[in-house]
């Protein structure tokens, strides 16, 4: 028995960590490895979670140990996926609230307002999905007093681009004198609406395509698990030969989702501020 089952479950543990690290960058696996990070114990727990229960239940339906590896080791991944996806929309909502926030200060510094005062303003004022880092500016410009230390930090807590435009801004405004940060923050505002609608536009004649991947990279499994209600197929998956087309399916299924991946996502813009 562990022979016929050591080689899918060697080949689908390595297609399930070859997916995690294709499908996130390096710099983002390096923040969920940080040990001052609570969030690597709780992926953890939750991938060993989701791995138990598609087994287990994928088992009560097919009866199959080998067709259940395989389902569990590609449901491994979902957690990360969701996570993923959670990340990189909260990111575009930040990227669509900075032209409502470049605006603010526009408008605060028009009437006056320094350039501190008026990002502590965007703490109660300014677009809700931006009001933490905000915040968090205020909290540590009364803390730190340091203007410029203060920027970087947040800056590179937020890992944007259009933060970094905006930041690097006030920073030069604030050191050389702010007679023209109006300006240069009104044309900004205008450039980060143009990128904005561009790439959204992008993504919503691209999405289908990514869609109809996804479905055809789900189907056969779905299809494996209704024809694995007949007794036939469950004994032909429980061969060596039938754990290795497994192993091979959850492979080939592993690549061809990280090459979806790649070529329907848009690249992050490059942070030439960093």
């Amino acid at each position: 028995m562990f022979e016929q089952f050591a080689l899918p479950v060697f080949t689908a543990l390595l297609a399930a960590l070859g997916s995690y690290i294709a499908l996130f960058d390096l710099s983002s696996l390096n923040k969920r490895l940080k040990p001052d990070k609570k969030i690597s114990s709780r992926s953890a727990i939750t991938l060993i979670i989701t791995l138990i229960s598609s087994y287990f239940t994928t088992f009560l339906l097919t009866s199959s140990e080998a067709i259940s590896i395989a389902i569990a080791t590609l449901s491994a991944a979902l957690p990360f996926l969701i996570g993923r996806g959670r990340n990189l929309k909260r990111q575009r909502e930040q990227e669509v609230a900075w032209p409502e926030a470049i605006d603010s200060l526009v408008s605060a510094l028009q009437a006056g307002i320094s350039i501190s005062e008026a990002l502590t303003q965007l703490a109660l004022h300014g677009p809700k999905v931006l009001r933490p880092s905000f915040a968090q500016i205020q909290s540590n410009l009364s803390s730190l007093g340091n203007f410029e230390q203060v920027l970087l930090k947040e800056k590179k807590r937020l890992d944007s681009a259009i933060s970094d435009q905006v930041f690097e801004t006030l920073i030069i405004s604030k050191d050389f004198g702010g007679r023209d940060a109006n300006n240069a923050l009104r044309l900004l505002a205008e450039f980060v609406r143009e990128d904005i609608a561009v790439a959204e536009e992008i993504r919503t004649k691209f999405g289908w395509i990514r869609n109809s991947a996804l479905l055809a990279t789900a189907a056969p499994w779905l299809l494996l698990i209704l024809l694995s209600t007949q007794d036939s197929t469950v004994e032909i998956y429980s061969t060596p030969s039938g754990a290795l087309v497994l192993s091979l399916g959850v492979v080939m299924t592993a690549t061809a989702y990280i090459w979806m991946e790649k070529v329907g996502s848009l690249p992050a813009a490059p942070r030439a501020l960093r």
